[in-house]
């Protein structure tokens, strides 16, 4: 008869702790990049207004485009950087890597929302633009 080893004996390896550490990181850099996209965006707009101004350079969409492309990209970065970092704080289940990373990525994203908003205020508040 042969040795039959207990059931307890067959343990599951344990985790790391890093789960959620991948949804943090993507939340980190989407918010990075979402203020870089809507940056960029801004002078294509201006490019896309002074196109249209011009009178030698009637029908040219490609301003407007480019512009509406990127400020597209940071809305979609923002989005993805939200919803990453909520899937890493929850998927952390404790205090660890991921959850640290997912509350960073938060952290910037709310940041990034809130300027925007002042900003926003600022130029309502003052009644003359920038």
């Amino acid at each position: 008869m042969s040795y039959q080893p207990p059931v307890d004996y067959y343990q599951q390896p344990q985790r790391t702790g890093n789960r959620g550490l991948g949804a943090g990181i993507t939340s980190i850099i989407a918010a990075v990049l979402s203020p870089v996209a809507a940056v960029v965006s801004i002078p294509l707009g201006i490019a896309a207004v002074a196109s249209a101004m011009s009178r030698y350079n009637e029908g040219n969409d490609a301003w407007w485009f480019g512009a509406l492309v990127l400020a597209g990209t940071a809305v979609v970065l923002a989005i993805v950087a939200v919803v990453s970092g909520l899937i890493a704080v929850f998927r952390a289940g404790r205090m660890n890597a991921g959850r640290i990373t997912g509350i960073i990525g938060l952290a910037i994203t709310a940041i990034n929302i809130f300027g925007i908003v002042f900003m926003v205020f600022l130029v309502l508040g003052s009644g003359q633009g920038f």
